[in-house]
């Protein structure tokens, strides 16, 4: 998925899965640096340039209030008051700017003020010492030492006044374009490509910064790519790598391109509003052969049950020689005059169950939320593997958490990825909704359906159906629900955990 932004930028928002295993590695290609993984608190801190006006202009204030009497003694002691309450009130302004410069931010990005000139610690080093010459130059008992001493302020005043302007030159005109997948698997690593166009005819972008953001269920993280270079008329692609290992909704962007060309003593930044949604699917536990005999056994028994209730239905598997007791209704004459011997239809039972599975996400505590990842990933793979090639069609899947999600099909494809992306955001809840899960389930168990139910709560499930079946709920005898325990030893006889989760339980330990 490709987003652009161009001229006008927009407001930031900000994967770090584990913060203490974040690195930062630097690959140089051409007039490229990527950046990947790095830490919010690498970026240098910087404070507002308006800031800085105000404490100067504060500064100067009091500086004259104080200087001024003693070279010019004819000035009268009202200039004297009003530089002092000039300075306070400035004092007071720059106060309440630091104080509120989150929440002032936020009002100049929704009115479209977007781009900030900074200082970064270089810069303030080199204002205070500006700001040390000047006084020594006003206070100075020297005259000719003040004078040169004003030189001096002049010649560092003027490549600092030019720094600014170069920096505000360089992101001017650029049109920033981010790629990302729309979807990735947790655990997989994935690549988000940034690019940059240069739509200035003369100038050239040099040392631009981009800085990501991404953030979601798993944390926040900051990915960076620097451009050492974009020529007039240019555009330069980079991609940095992520990988994330918790599922979830994330949300990618806006994108931050800051620069500090050339004497790194200002910085310019803009935002652009490039926002976009990813969604991390829940890495699938791999099957064991243990899953497999199970499956077949659960299928048989929905076609014994169908068979039960007169319902099974049987189909052609081909035709061989008549065996003593076959039934004579079976007899295929065309074959059997064919050959010059009886031969016979052979039917054998439909064993292609319809899957139905319910999702129990209760959990009172965080271990027992990080517990049912195992039952999210397996049903996961239940997705994936219900196929041409398993026993069983996926009917339907109900997810009773934090919300009561219902998914059916609409189309293969449509479905698995509806069922993907539910299971991608669901959540525990310590009161999920179990008499609305299992009436799905006594609806849905009619047929050639196989009733699964994983839930970290078997016995309580147990008791509820004796329940509604006392209560003369019906379908509940014949509904054929299969309940599997969410305990982690017992879905690991069926299932392999991914990877990730193998490395949280071992973290955790």
């Amino acid at each position: 998925m490709r987003n652009r932004g161009l001229g006008r930028p927009a407001s930031p928002l900000s994967i770090v899965i584990r913060p203490a295993a974040c690195c930062m590695s630097v690959e140089k290609h051409r007039n490229v640096s990527v950046v990947t993984g790095a830490r919010a608190d690498s970026v240098a801190a910087g404070v507002g340039a308006g800031l800085i006006v105000q404490l100067l202009a504060a500064a100067a204030c009091f500086l004259g209030a104080w200087v001024l009497p003693y070279r010019f003694p004819d000035l009268e002691p009202v200039y004297r008051q009003l530089l002092i309450v000039g300075g306070l009130f400035l004092l007071t302004l720059a106060a309440l700017t630091l104080k509120f410069r989150r929440r002032l931010t936020q009002i100049a990005m929704r009115l479209g003020f977007e781009s900030r000139l900074l200082l970064p610690r270089e810069g303030l080093v080199y204002l205070a010492m500006m700001l040390v010459i000047a006084v020594a130059a006003l206070t100075g008992g020297n005259p000719d030492t003040g004078n040169m001493l004003l030189l001096v302020f002049g010649l560092m005043a003027g490549p600092f006044v030019v720094n600014g302007w170069i920096v505000v030159l360089m992101l001017l005109k650029l049109q920033v374009e981010r790629t990302a997948p729309e979807v990735a698997e947790a655990g997989a690593i994935f690549r988000v490509a940034i690019s940059i166009s240069n739509l200035r005819p003369l100038l050239s972008s040099h040392l631009l910064l981009v800085n990501d953001q991404l953030s979601g269920p798993g944390g926040d993280q900051h990915p960076q790519v620097l451009f050492m270079k974009i020529s007039p008329g240019e555009r330069r692609t980079a991609e940095y790598q992520l990988r994330i290992a918790t599922r979830g909704i994330y949300s990618l962007g806006p994108l931050k391109v800051s620069s500090q060309f050339p004497l790194g003593i200002g910085e310019k930044h803009q935002t652009f509003q490039l926002q976009q949604s990813l969604v991390i699917y829940p890495a699938p536990a791999r099957l064991l052969s243990g899953w497999r005999l199970r499956e077949d056994e659960l299928a048989a028994a929905a076609h014994s049950r169908m068979r039960t209730h007169g319902a099974a239905e049987d189909e052609f598997y081909g035709i061989r020689e008549y065996r003593a007791g076959d039934n004579h209704r079976a007899v295929h004459w065309r074959s059997s005059a064919r050959t010059g011997q009886l031969m016979v239809r052979e039917q054998r039972p439909v064993r292609r169950a319809e899957l139905v599975i319910l999702l129990d996400l209760f959990a009172e505590t965080e271990a027992a939320v990080q517990e049912l990842e195992l039952a999210v990933s397996f049903t996961s793979a239940l997705c994936l593997h219900s196929s041409a090639q398993s026993a069983w069609q996926l009917q339907r899947i109900c997810i009773a958490g934090a919300q009561y999600v219902r998914v059916e099909p609409a189309g293969t494809a449509a479905f698995r990825e509806a069922a993907l992306r539910s299971l991608a955001d669901c959540q525990a809840s310590p009161a999920p909704r179990l008499e609305q899960l299992l009436g799905e389930g006594l609806r849905a168990g009619r047929g050639r359906r196989v009733i699964l139910l994983l839930t970290p709560r078997p016995a309580t499930v147990r008791s509820e159906l004796q329940r509604l079946a006392a209560g003369g709920q019906t379908g509940v005898s014949g509904s054929g629900i299969t309940i599997m325990s969410t305990e982690h030893s017992e879905l690991l006889r069926y299932c392999a955990p991914p990877l990730q989760l193998e490395i949280a339980a071992a973290g955790a330990v």
